[in-house]
């Protein structure tokens, strides 16, 4: 056994990888479309508690905060995902070509959230008379449309790079599927595309270009959501550091959606040998780092007004840590910071697949639940009567709200109008970008080490 010669590695070639992707594209069975009709269906179910919400009008301002609360989630978790592939490939990660494009994929959600923003702006009370970022400017050109074109750019940066980098894989779906209508689609998305020399560069300048847009921007759209529809509703909200809290939840959301995202796939995809055991592993570790920073940025706010106790700060205390949505906290606590720290300090589980997988969806979890916390509340704070500015102490502190009915359907078919775009782009752009793993395996080359062989990767650009 001792002068047993072990197996040489096999690395697989471009056309091998491409042609098994492509079969996976180009099978759209049962299961998918059951999948499919389920979330539409769903959907359709949200659509009706928006019109339920609808039609008792924007007086009461309470009826949207369940409303608020699912669009912060998805903008923090669906919307963040395109930052994973920005940062990865900024960061010259090789380990990330099989998931880019999955992460990639998620931009599309951005139509339906800019779309579920119109009515949260509507929702909100004039910035005269109290504390906003917007100042004095004009009612309309202010916080509506100001958060329209801030939001609206970052949708089409994203979509602009996810097609982008999909152009190659458009030509291959063009050249491989000519006569059915997604091979149709990929023709007049391909626009050409021949893959010569000048092209490969437009592409990788591109890529980093607007990856770099993205994620310079972004931070601005959070700074935004929370302060227009948190901070300026909350009297005696004085926080520095809210944006920047909700940036690194939003971080940690993206990466425990991938996570759950890439299992998903793994396990009912067939995509199992691009989501393997390097990927789960290598992003349980931003996963625990986020997690840490989460307790980090929420106790820097919380100590803050615990031991100032200004005018308004003992009662925002009460409503959103003690009282109010005291049961909220401790659900986002234990399942963003306890759970993620106890389980994977241990490398055994933050070594496996579905170790970071299930720590991921607690995530998930407890942002839907935090987030609740976060808009829920403001959306319940009651406007001054006519002609008063808004104070800067809570007057009372309100009650928790439950959800109702429209709510319920609300959350439920937001989350899964989100879901059911990203399947429906799946089999128009393959969720596994075929260029970007085909590069990676030129990179790769297998050596011997003593009596054994190892895969040696270079440098990528």
């Amino acid at each position: 056994m001792a002068h047993e010669e072990h197996a040489i590695p096999q690395v697989p070639t471009h056309q091998e990888i491409a042609s098994d992707i492509m079969a996976r594209f180009q099978n759209v069975n049962q299961r998918y479309w059951s999948w499919v009709s389920l979330l539409a269906l769903l959907f359709v179910g949200g659509i009706v508690g928006f019109v339920m919400r609808l039609s008792d009008g924007f007086d009461d301002r309470s009826n949207w905060g369940y409303y608020t609360a699912t669009l912060s989630f998805l903008a923090s978790t669906f919307l963040a995902m395109p930052i994973i592939s920005a940062g990865l490939r900024l960061a010259k990660a090789n380990w990330r070509r099989p998931l880019t494009r999955l992460t990639e994929n998620m931009a599309i959600t951005g139509v339906l959230i800019w779309f579920m923003l119109i009515p949260a702006l509507i929702a909100l009370p004039p910035t005269e008379g109290r504390l906003s970022v917007w100042f004095d400017f004009p009612h309309w050109m202010a916080f509506r449309g100001g958060n329209l074109m801030v939001w609206g750019t970052v949708v089409l940066i994203g979509l602009f790079l996810l097609w982008l980098l999909a152009v190659p894989d458009l030509a291959a779906v063009r050249d491989h599927m000519p006569a059915s209508p997604r091979g149709k689609l990929a023709r007049v998305l391909s626009v050409g595309w021949t893959g010569n020399t000048r092209q490969w560069r437009v592409l990788h300048s591109g890529a980093l270009l607007f990856g770099a847009f993205y994620l310079l921007l972004y931070p601005t759209l959070q700074t935004l959501l929370q302060a227009d529809f948190q901070a300026g509703l909350l009297p005696g909200m004085k926080d520095a550091i809210a944006p920047a809290t909700a940036l690194i939840n939003a971080l940690q959301g993206a990466v425990g959606l991938t996570l759950v995202v890439m299992y998903v796939m793994r396990r009912f995809g067939g995509y199992e040998r691009y989501f393997g055991i390097d990927q789960f592993w290598a992003l349980s570790k931003p996963l625990l780092a986020f997690s840490l920073l989460w307790f980090y940025f929420w106790w820097g706010s919380f100590i803050t007004f615990w031991y100032g106790r200004q005018p308004g700060e003992s009662e925002l205390i009460r409503f959103m840590v003690l009282d109010s949505y005291r049961y909220p906290l401790m659900v986002s606590f234990m399942l963003n910071f306890i759970g993620p720290l106890v389980a994977l300090v241990w490398n055994p589980v933050r070594r496996s697949i579905w170790g970071p997988t299930i720590v991921g969806a607690g995530v998930l979890v407890g942002a839907l639940v935090n987030h609740i916390r976060w808009y829920v509340a403001p959306f319940s704070v009651p406007d001054p009567p006519a002609g008063e500015a808004w104070p800067h102490v809570l007057p009372e502190i309100p009650a928790g709200q439950l959800p109702g009915a429209a709510d319920a359907l609300i959350v439920v078919g937001g989350i899964a109008g989100a879901v059911l775009l990203f399947m429906l782009i799946n089999k128009i752009i393959p969720v596994v970008s075929m260029w970007e793993v085909g590069e990676g395996l030129r990179l790769v080359k297998v050596r011997r080490f003593l009596a054994r062989y190892a895969m040696v990767i270079a440098k990528s650009h």
